[in-house]
């Protein structure tokens, strides 16, 4: 793409990402607790990105935060790079298009979420979003399977890295039947549907490998289901300890419920405050969460003799078992809690209706044009949403989780333009 473009344009392409590069090295590597966890290779963190931390450490030492910084901006360069040639051919995009892609998908990365200057696991995962929906899109695009199993191997190292693009796997099912469907190709159809659908499998067991391989421990130990069932903890009542079976769940249910009480973080307590029910729960998550469903029952069996290891599998072996009950008991709650997260998690209502507008108009224009602008666009809308679901569902909804998409506003205005660019070069 970059020798296509004009010339001035390829100037002005380059010294974009030289000073974007500059100024991610003058705010420097950002640090926060989380970000320790990698490079202790804590157990219940990111595997891909704590082995990408610990090459740094091993070969820079104490002063690995600069390299590790400018990696994660090389790779975001080449990722960004890779989208905006992917779209350049498949859209024949102007190149003034291409410089406003280019300042946006940067924009989102350095100034509006600065996950480039962050140690943390989503400096991996945006780039390989971005690289996921450049070969997800072309798959679209050519009925490419080649493209689709590139994405399925980028989908497997953003699940692995954060476990939330999971839920990325019945889109792309969806596109691999409709692949299916066009080229009539069963074989590789199937083996590709096949592999997708073993995502989690392969995760799972790659995960027990590194366990093994790091603390001797062939176990899983992601604190999913602690995550899963706070906001079932949350909109719980007392009565609820009768949902289950066996004294340990019970005894579990009762200790970390009566916890909760006397810290007065329940749903009945939050009403009692000013504030809305779902803001209470995020300005508490960490105090549900973390201190009590995870660290107060952990030290429970710390002192029943359990080491580290034992404490975190105990815990996440009864959040999983009881996880379900618990949300069937409080349904109507819950969803009502998940629906207030997934809107703020979106933006807010306006933005919500404005991405709905947005959805809707781009299949009706697909349908009448068949111009992959819209294709584009939906797909990455119908990413976001899936995203934010599960975000909304698992935890509560903050930048950190939710920032992978916030350019899709900006990306429908600029390809709106690109036919009047076009139409503007030729008049002159």
């Amino acid at each position: 793409m970059l020798k296509q473009l004009p010339k001035q344009s390829r100037i002005v392409y380059l010294l974009i990402y030289l000073f974007a590069g500059l100024y991610v090295l003058r705010v420097g590597p950002t640090f926060y607790p989380d970000s320790y966890a990698f490079i202790d290779m804590a157990i219940n963190r990111s595997p891909v990105y704590s082995v990408f931390l610990k090459c740094f450490t091993l070969i820079f030492g104490d002063a690995f935060a600069f390299p590790t910084l400018i990696v994660q901006y090389l790779l975001m360069v080449f990722a960004t790079h890779f989208l905006l040639s992917t779209l350049y051919k498949s859209l024949k995009l102007h190149s003034y298009t291409v410089l406003f892609f280019q300042l946006t998908f940067l924009a989102n990365a350095i100034i509006w979420y600065h996950s480039v200057t962050r140690i943390l696991s989503e400096s991996l995962a945006f780039p390989l979003v971005i690289i996921f929906v450049a070969y997800l899109f072309t798959a679209i695009k050519y009925n490419s399977f080649s493209s689709l199993l590139k994405a399925i191997g980028v989908l497997f190292l953003l699940q692995f890295n954060r476990g939330q693009f999971i839920v990325f796997i019945p889109i792309v099912l969806l596109i691999g039947i409709y692949l299916m469907y066009n080229t009539k190709k069963i074989k590789i159809g199937v083996l590709s549907i096949a592999l997708l659908i073993l995502i989690p499998i392969f995760s799972s067991f790659s995960e027990r490998v590194y366990n093994k391989i790091v603390i001797n421990q062939y176990k899983n130990y992601a604190m999913t289901y602690v995550h899963f069932i706070s906001a079932p903890f949350f909109v719980a009542n007392s009565e609820n300890v009768s949902l289950f079976k066996t004294e340990e769940e019970k005894d579990f249910f009762r200790r970390t419920f009566n916890r909760l009480e006397s810290k007065r973080l329940t749903l009945e307590m939050s009403t009692e405050d000013d504030e809305a029910p779902y803001v209470f729960f995020e300005r508490n998550f960490t105090k549900i969460c973390n201190a009590t469903i995870h660290e107060y029952n952990r030290d429970f069996y710390a002192a029943k003799g359990l080491n580290e290891y034992e404490q975190q599998y105990k815990v996440d072996e009864l959040t999983s078992s009881m996880f379900l009950p618990l949300l069937k008991a409080n349904l109507k709650s819950w969803v009502k809690h998940v629906k207030r997260s997934f809107i703020k998690g979106v933006g807010g209502r306006i933005v919500l209706l404005i991405l709905f507008f947005i959805l809707a108009c781009s299949s009706w224009l697909f349908i009448k044009s068949k111009d992959y602008r819209f294709v584009f666009l939906a797909l990455a809308i119908v990413l976001k949403f899936s995203n934010n679901l599960i975000i909304a569902m698992v935890v509560h909804s903050i930048g950190r989780y939710t920032f992978y998409f916030d350019w899709i506003i900006f990306a429908a205005l600029i390809l709106l333009f690109n036919p009047l660019f076009k139409k503007y070069s030729k008049l002159n």
